[in-house]
C-alpha cells in the first residue's frame, strides 16, 4: 500500500515525488512512468531549461522565485560537477513594439511590488546593452538580469538520484485505468496487470495528463503541443547575450559558443506528434533572427528537435489541485504550457504541502486550481508567453 502514487517521472512529477519526502521521510511514494528517468518529458528531450520571474501573474512570479533559489542551491550544495545543474544568470530581455510598451509597463509594476529586479529599457539602452538586436521598431524592453537557465537532463537526473536517495521507487509501467470507490480512487491499474494501490494520486504526466485524467472522467483542457528547438552558430558570438522574447514567439539565448532557440507556433494542430520540421528553422526561425539579430551574420545550424508543451488550452496557466467534490484524493498538476521545468520545485513543494497538510502554505496557488475550469473562469498571463 503506497501513500502516494505519482504518475509522470518528469521534472514536476519528480519533484513531487522529492517534496513529500522531504516532508515526510516516512510516506511511501511511487512514481509510474513508461520511461525510465520520464524519457519523452519536456525535460528529458532537452528543453531550454529556461527560467525567469518575467510573468503578470504573482502565482507564477512566486514559483519562479522559489524555483530559481532551488536551483541555485543544488549547484551551491553540488558535492562535484556531476551533481551541478549549471545554472547560468544570464538574464531575460522581454522585447515589444510601441504598441506593446504600456502593456510591459503594467507587468513590471507586479513584478517590482513582488520585489523582482527587473528594469524598463529604452531602444537607445537595448541598442547600448545589446549590440546584436535591431532596435529601430522596438519601443521597448524589461532586462531581468538575475533570471536564467540551466541544464535540463542534468536538473531531472540529480532530482530523480535524490529521490530514489530518499526512498522513492520508480516503477517502468503505464497507467491504464484507475479503481474507484466513492469520491475516491482507490487503486492504479498497470499495463503490467499490477495494481497500485494509494491514499493519494497525482496526475503529473505532461502532454498525457488529459487521458490520464479521463480514465476516472475528470475534464482536463491539457493538450500536446509540438515546438522546435534549434542550436545554431552565427559569425558574431555573445556568450553574455541573454534570453530574448519578444510577442511574436521568437525566443533565444546565448548556448555556449552559439545560440539556442527557436520560433513558436501556438496554432500549431494539437496531437502527440513529434516529427520534425525540416523547413522550419530555415522558413521561419532563420528569417526571424536575422530580422532581429543583423549583428550575428551568417547562421549555422547544428542540430534541430521536437517535443511536447502541455499546453492548457483553457487559459495558458498551470492546474495545480484537487478535482474537489469528485475525487478529493485525485491531485493535477499539468498543463504549464512550457513553464513545468522552471516551476518544478515550487511545484513539488505546494503538491507536497496540499497532500500532508491539506492546504497550500508555502505558496498560496488556490487560483491555480482546478475549480477555475469548473466555474470557466480563465486566469491568463498578459503579453509575452
Amino acid at each position: 500500500m503506497n501513500d502516494v502514487v505519482i504518475v509522470g517521472a518528469g521534472a514536476v512529477g519528480s519533484c513531487i515525488a522529492l517534496f513529500c519526502k522531504r516532508l515526510d521521510p516516512e510516506l511511501r511514494i511511487t512514481v509510474v512512468d513508461p520511461a525510465l528517468l520520464g524519457g519523452f518529458s519536456s525535460s528529458a528531450t532537452a528543453g531550454s531549461g529556461g527560467s525567469r520571474r518575467l510573468f503578470c501573474c504573482p502565482e507564477n512570479i512566486a514559483m519562479s522565485d522559489y524555483s530559481i533559489q532551488f536551483f541555485q542551491d543544488l549547484d551551491a550544495q553540488a558535492s562535484d560537477d556531476l551533481a551541478k545543474i549549471d545554472w547560468r544568470a544570464k538574464g531575460y530581455l522581454f522585447i515589444v513594439p510601441p504598441e506593446g510598451i504600456r502593456l510591459l509597463e503594467s507587468n513590471l509594476e507586479v513584478q517590482h511590488r513582488m520585489g523582482v529586479n527587473a528594469e524598463l529599457l529604452m531602444p537607445e539602452q537595448i541598442q547600448e546593452r545589446f549590440p546584436l538586436l535591431r532596435v529601430d521598431d522596438l519601443g521597448a524592453a524589461v532586462y531581468s538580469p538575475d533570471d536564467g537557465w540551466f541544464d535540463a537532463q542534468k536538473f531531472l537526473a540529480v532530482i530523480v538520484q535524490r529521490a530514489r536517495d530518499a526512498g522513492v521507487q520508480f516503477v517502468s509501467d503505464e497507467v491504464v485505468g484507475f479503481e474507484e470507490q466513492g469520491q475516491r480512487v482507490t487503486a492504479a491499474r498497470l499495463r503490467s496487470g499490477d495494481k497500485l494501490q494509494a491514499e493519494y494520486f497525482v496526475n503529473a504526466a505532461g502532454p498525457w495528463a488529459q487521458q490520464i485524467s479521463q480514465m476516472i472522467g475528470m475534464p482536463l483542457p491539457v493538450n500536446p503541443m509540438r515546438r522546435f528547438e534549434h542550436v545554431f552558430t552565427a559569425e558574431t558570438s555573445h556568450q553574455d547575450m541573454p534570453y530574448v522574447k519578444d510577442l511574436k514567439g521568437l525566443a533565444i539565448r546565448s548556448a555556449g559558443g552559439g545560440f539556442s532557440g527557436g520560433l513558436v507556433d501556438t496554432k500549431v494542430p494539437r496531437g502527440f506528434s513529434q516529427a520534425l520540421d525540416n523547413d522550419w528553422f530555415e522558413h521561419a526561425v532563420r528569417p526571424a533572427v536575422q530580422w532581429r539579430f543583423p549583428g550575428m551574420g551568417r547562421l549555422e545550424l547544428t542540430k534541430s528537435w521536437s517535443g511536447l508543451y502541455e499546453q492548457c488550452d483553457f487559459d495558458g496557466n498551470a492546474i495545480i489541485g484537487k478535482w474537489s467534490g469528485h475525487r478529493e484524493n485525485f491531485i493535477v498538476a499539468a498543463g504549464f504550457s512550457g513553464h513545468g521545468l522552471m516551476h518544478a520545485p515550487a511545484t513539488g513543494l505546494a503538491v507536497a504541502e496540499l497532500i500532508q497538510k491539506g492546504r497550500f502554505e508555502t505558496l498560496d496557488l488556490e487560483r491555480f486550481g482546478y475549480e477555475r475550469v469548473q466555474r470557466d473562469q480563465p486566469y491568463r498571463e498578459r503579453g509575452i508567453i
